[in-house]
């Protein structure tokens, strides 16, 4: 049977009893090296990797090693098959060549682990080439971090909580159009969830396994954003890197690319975008050859490509390009039936980040949350759920001196409440638990007392001073 596993390239007449301690030995003297299999689990360190990692060799067996090392290429060589050679891996300090090299069971495609091996490790010394292995490293990290962030998808639509209607309608259409390759564009202010969007429309298509490349057009500078999504050959310009560059948008062949803040994209980007569409080819900066592509275009933009149109500053035929489907999602002072909803997803979020037990809200705290303008939308939500858990106990539920725990004058409410303060807010709060718990109980005073923890006497109390009558 091992003769099976091993092939052809091996003696016949070897034995269990003597290859397994001879390979065990044999990749030992490899140095410093590391196996991980299909679920990236370690399953073999060297001693000498632990050792120049800093890990503990015991305590790191049969764990991801992506939890163990920060910024490792290794999912990278497991998802794509391909090794990568004399690539630079720096920790703590110390600067490292690396062979990474998928393994492969016998006929099957796919790979079953990955071999990574540390090279020159201790003779990269001089200071001329650490400034230059510092200079390559910042240029490497910053193209992993970017391919690894981008390359999977980080929200499906079940990541899309709502039960607005307006919500629901567009998730319904985001599962009709999902499976077509149209380009997409998508508006709404920041914090509406743009991105979720794009993610989940990916994450519904039949590209869910190929790449998710997401570009934040207003942050790349004008100079630089040819070369990254087009890519570039080597020497085509002072500083390209030896044997050029792939660019974001071959870099997302086969998959889908989302080209965030699309209106920051100077007029003349927006004429060779045009046509990248329209021929879906691409030519690198430098080259005289193109190269085609199969790309699902999704553009995002907080702003108003129609009066930018108007005013000169976005091209009126690529803006006609982009909206082929277009969705407009709503901002959250317009779907304010979510917000409980949200604010359960985020607390479930944080109780697994940050290993706490928060029961949900008190009661006094949706009302509240419903009467801000949310000019930051989700995201501001998101922020202030996070906060009252700083604010907690890591366990029972989150109150309102925890969502507001300053107390000023509230940010962000409608224009005739500007001057609520706390005080104003909870018992605003607490008039309208005591209606929807009346109404909930049929207007049974008794066991309204009940379910609200106070004494029938209180309640009476209280319906008098927010004139509660029926």
């Amino acid at each position: 049977m091992l003769n099976d596993i091993l092939g052809p390239n091996f003696a016949p007449e070897l034995t269990a009893s003597k290859a397994l301690p001879f390979f065990a030995a044999a990749i030992q003297s490899l140095g410093e090296s590391v196996i991980v299999d299909s679920e990236l689990r370690m399953i073999f360190i060297s001693d000498d990797y632990a050792k120049t990692m800093g890990i503990d060799l015991q305590k790191s067996l049969g764990q991801k090693i992506t939890d163990v090392l920060d910024s490792t290429e290794i999912p990278l060589v497991l998802k794509s098959g391909r090794a990568i050679r004399n690539a630079l891996y720096v920790r703590n300090g110390k600067s490292f060549w690396v062979h990474r090299f998928p393994i492969f069971e016998k006929d099957s495609d796919k790979p079953a682990g990955v071999l990574a091996m540390c090279l020159l490790s201790s003779e990269i010394q001089s200071n001329e080439m650490r400034r230059q292995l510092s200079l390559l490293t910042r240029e490497t990290n910053y193209y992993k971090t970017k391919y690894l962030q981008s390359s999977v998808p980080r929200y499906g639509i079940d990541n899309i909580v709502t039960q607005s209607p307006t919500m629901l309608a567009l998730k319904e259409m985001l599962s009709q159009i999902s499976s077509t390759p149209s380009t997409v564009l998508l508006t709404g202010e920041s914090g509406t969830g743009k991105e979720v969007f794009a993610n989940a429309i990916h994450s519904a298509s039949p590209r869910h396994d190929k790449p998710f490349v997401r570009i934040n057009c207003a942050a790349v500078p004008d100079s630089l954003l040819e070369a990254e999504l087009f890519g570039y050959e080597e020497g085509s310009f002072t500083g390209a890197l030896k044997g050029g560059k792939v660019g974001d948008f071959e870099a997302a062949n086969g998959g889908s690319i989302l080209l965030d803040e699309v209106d920051a994209f100077p007029l003349s980007m927006q004429a060779k975008l045009l046509r990248v569409i329209q021929e879906k080819e691409v030519k690198k900066v430098g080259s005289s050859t193109v190269t085609p592509i199969d790309v699902r275009f999704i553009f995002a933009t907080n702003k108003n490509l129609a009066d930018l149109v108007k005013q000169g500053l976005f091209r009126e035929d690529f803006y006609y390009r982009i909206n082929v489907i277009h969705f407009e999602i709503p901002p959250l002072r317009e779907r304010r039936e979510d917000i409980p909803l949200l604010v359960d997803w985020f607390v479930e979020k944080y109780n697994r980040e940050f290993g706490m037990n928060v029961a949900g809200v008190e009661q006094s705290v949706i009302p509240v949350l419903q009467t801000y303008k949310w000019p930051g939308n989700i995201r501001e939500l998101e922020n202030y759920v996070e906060r009252a858990f700083n604010y907690s106990h890591g366990s029972g539920k989150l109150t309102l001196e925890q969502f507001f725990p300053q107390p000023h004058k509230l940010p962000h409410v409608s224009a005739e409440n500007e001057q609520l303060t706390l005080k104003t807010i909870r018992e605003q709060a607490e008039r309208h638990a005591i209606l929807r718990t009346l109404e909930e109980a049929e207007w049974n005073k008794k066991e309204t007392a009940r379910r609200l923890g106070i004494d029938r006497s209180q309640l009476y109390e209280k319906m008098n001073r927010y004139h509660i009558e029926k």
